[in-house]
């Protein structure tokens, strides 16, 4: 015979299923066993109490208890799947005795009691006090609670729990005073009737601990500094001031540069030392630390007298009835004479710790802060303070005097012999080393010399940005009876009429040496600079701060001082050389390149030189500058050179894409119709070199490249080409081609413009 109880099938012969096996075929919890009736409560059974019955150590009908729920009206789902997460909570006390205390015979400790509707476990809390003095916290842990004897047999459940009533759990008996909303309105549906919430006895024990506490408290507010306002208005901002101290009435004593911080938000100072290099002074630079300046230094404060809160009289004692009062209002209170920002200005000495600072600068915030606070408008630095540091130390060491140079390598390795017992290497100036990397500056010029025929002879000039450094190349002339190519290695020059051997390092050849119209001497040749390329030209128009001749400004302006006294006379007399030209379909007063040096010159004289008259052609040109040309033959033999490096040999394969392209008219192809066929058939060929040979190839009156002469300049085989050196295409392509002004036209009606005498001398005769 097979009974089911609650939905636990019971095997034959009244045993049950083998504990064993719970957990390998069937999910349980270790509370899921009932160790006093040796029953199994598996999770897919109906729990006991709420939803399901109870299970009992006999399989006989009148153990078992009516449900609380009406018959077909229970949860359909088990007990631990309706019910998971829904606790009830239950609040109450239970009364603890004292006898070993003094004025306390007992306490009330306030628990929680929480029921969990899963599987009928209870815990018991209770909430942490403030100083105590009682472990509190978690009293009796999750689990399922037997009833007092004589009904140890049962565990207490949800019918024993409600307000006004009491339980004991294990040796300690709650009364249970409230519940939650949840918990009132659960036992409600269940039928069973609720009480409302009741007050929880007073502690004696925590009423003894509030009247000590309220001993403590002043009875009036005590004096607070709020703060928070100014570090909020000022947090971050500081007042940066420049100082000195002078210490040299002391012995080695010396000048000390100090950099005074005022910190805005808490009216704290702040002062650091600059250590000069090599100075000898064990320090880290920090010369007072932050902190409130006082003005007056003498002693230390006593215990309490900096304190922000001042007690007035004290009551009493302890914790029996004592008292103590805080000055509320401040009276007596001193706030100490320290420096504030109002103290210090521009000149003001300050007393740091009877060492006195002067102020003698401050940044630009600094500033704006006094003009907008205060209302000062004078900031002028104290530059005496600022001086070098050599002019306040005394007895100072001299400077090494070196030997004299004895001609064996550089300057710079000499000095090193003569500086250091080890030599090092020079150091190179890094950062103008990867700024101007292979850059440099192209000047044509002809050599100046008693001999005739050296007067022929023309050479490019190659100044090196990166270090200074300059070569010069002469270009060789057919039958001249010189060969050509370097004629001064790349080194630096030193300027004329030096001293090599001297101590001294002589001075050497700068960027700004060389200028259209100079005359400069390398190696005892005599050089005059006669033309530059265009990137020079660019480079110093770019650069016209460190290019004097090269700045427009300064250049107008000087012709505007030369041209005022007798500007419409002048202009009127040059009108004759002015031609009316149409350049992109407007009509422009010009003037050519050499009418226009002719008149500067005639009112200039030798206040002018060639780079400022090139420079005014060039910015106030009214042509546009052509592309720079190249050499047919060099641009065919670096072409050759490619396409034999790269073993490219597919001339039919681009004569078939061509005519692909242009069935009909494949004489003439557009440029960019020439630059998608290499891209298209891979030709081995760089960019810059493409551009380069577009330059060179035959073009008809729309500027198309005739296909003949392309094709002609891809196959090395058909005119072969003379082999050249390795060299870098996208600079050594092209010829030093000097920058040849004759011819250009210039915007005379631009330049006047610029001049703007017209406008001035009209206001000036209004």
């Amino acid at each position: 015979m097979m009974l089911r109880c609650s939905g636990l099938p019971f095997l034959p012969g009244n045993t049950f299923q083998d504990v064993s096996t719970i957990g390998r075929s069937k999910f349980h919890k270790s509370h899921h066993f009932d160790q006093r009736n040796q029953v199994c409560i598996l999770v897919d059974a109906k729990r006991p109490g709420i939803g399901g019955t109870p299970l009992l150590a006999t399989d006989s009908p009148e153990y078992t208890l009516p449900s609380l729920y009406p018959p077909h009206y229970g949860p359909s789902r088990p007990g631990w799947l309706e019910y998971d997460r829904q606790v009830l909570c239950f609040y109450g006390y239970f009364q603890e005795t004292l006898g070993n205390v003094d004025r306390i015979p007992y306490q009330v400790r306030k628990v929680r009691i929480l029921y969990y509707l899963e599987d009928e476990t209870m815990q018991v809390s209770e909430p942490r006090t403030l100083n105590s003095g009682i472990p509190q916290g978690c009293l009796v842990t999750r689990q399922r609670i037997p009833r007092p004897p004589p009904y140890d047999s049962e565990f207490t459940s949800l019918l024993d729990l409600n307000i006004n009533h009491t339980v004991q759990l294990f040796d300690r008996v709650y009364t249970i005073t409230g519940c939650d909303e949840f918990t009132r309105r659960f036992l409600n549906r269940l039928g069973v009737a609720v009480p409302g919430s009741t007050e929880q006895p007073s502690d004696p024990a925590t009423d003894l601990r509030r009247q000590q506490d309220s001993a403590k408290m002043a009875r009036r507010p005590a004096y607070k500094i709020d703060t928070l306002g100014k570090f909020l208005q000022y947090d971050r901002k500081v007042l940066r001031f420049k100082g000195v101290w002078d210490d040299r009435g002391s012995v080695f004593g010396d000048v000390h540069e100090l950099e005074v911080l005022y910190h805005l938000s808490d009216d704290t100072f702040e002062i650091k030392e600059k250590m000069p290099v090599n100075s000898g002074r064990d320090s880290n630079g920090m010369f007072l630390r932050r902190g409130r300046l006082p003005k007056t230094f003498d002693h230390l404060p006593t215990m309490g007298e900096s304190t922000p809160v001042m007690v007035l009289n004290v009551v009493g004692g302890g914790l029996k009835g004592g008292r103590y009062l805080t000055d509320c209002v401040g009276i007596g209170k001193s706030d100490g004479n320290y420096y504030r920002d109002r103290d210090l200005r521009i000149g003001a000495r300050i007393n740091v710790y009877g060492r006195m600072v002067l102020l003698t600068g401050c940044d630009r915030f600094t500033e704006g802060y006094y003009r907008e606070m205060y209302g000062l408008e004078d900031f002028t630095p104290l530059y005496g303070y600022s001086a070098p540091r050599d002019q306040f130390v005394h007895g100072r060491r001299t400077e090494r005097e070196l030997p004299p140079f004895n001609g064996w390598g550089t300057h710079e390795d000499s000095e090193g012999n003569c500086l250091t017992l080890e030599p090092k290497p020079p150091k190179i100036n890094f950062r103008k080393f990867v700024a101007y990397d292979r850059c440099s500056l192209r000047f044509g010029a002809r050599m100046i010399s008693n001999i005739r025929e050296n007067n022929d002879r023309f050479f490019v000039i190659n100044f090196y940005l990166s270090d200074d450094t300059i070569s010069v190349y002469e270009i060789p002339i057919r039958n001249s009876g010189f060969l050509g190519g370097e004629f001064i290695k790349r080194r630096k020059l030193f300027l004329p009429a030096q001293d090599p051997y001297s101590a001294e390092r002589p001075a050497c050849y700068g960027p700004q040496h060389f200028y259209l119209g100079a005359n400069v001497r390398l190696q005892d040749h005599q050089f005059h600079i006669t033309n530059a390329d265009i990137y020079a030209l660019r480079f110093m128009e770019q650069h016209c701060e460190e290019f004097p001749l090269s700045n427009l400004g300064k250049i107008v302006r000087k012709l505007r001082d030369a041209m005022q006294p007798q500007y419409k006379q002048y202009v009127a007399r040059h009108m004759a050389k002015v031609t009316q030209t149409k350049i992109d379909g407007r009509t422009v007063s010009t003037i050519p390149y050499e009418g226009l040096r002719e008149i500067l010159i005639e009112l200039l004289g030798d206040r002018i030189v060639d780079q400022e008259i090139v420079t005014l052609c060039r910015l106030f040109s009214a042509e546009s500058e052509q592309p720079d040309p190249c050499d047919r033959e060099l641009v065919r033999s670096a072409v050759h050179a490619e396409l034999n490096r790269a073993l490219w040999s597919d001339l039919d394969r681009t004569k078939e894409h061509i005519y692909h392209l242009e069935p009909i008219n494949a004489e003439w192809l557009a440029p960019q119709r020439i630059r998608t066929i290499v891209k298209a058939c891979k030709i081995p060929l760089d960019s810059v070199l493409v551009d380069k040979m577009l330059l060179v190839l035959n073009k008809n009156e729309q500027d198309h490249i005739s296909t003949t002469d392309f094709l002609t300049m891809l196959d090395p085989a058909a005119v072969p080409s003379k082999p050249i050196q390795p060299l870098n295409i996208k600079h050594d392509v092209c010829h030093f081609t000097p920058y040849r002004v004759t011819g250009k036209l210039v915007n005379w009606d631009e330049l006047l413009a610029h001049i703007d005498l017209e406008r001035t001398l009209t206001n000036q005769t209004s």
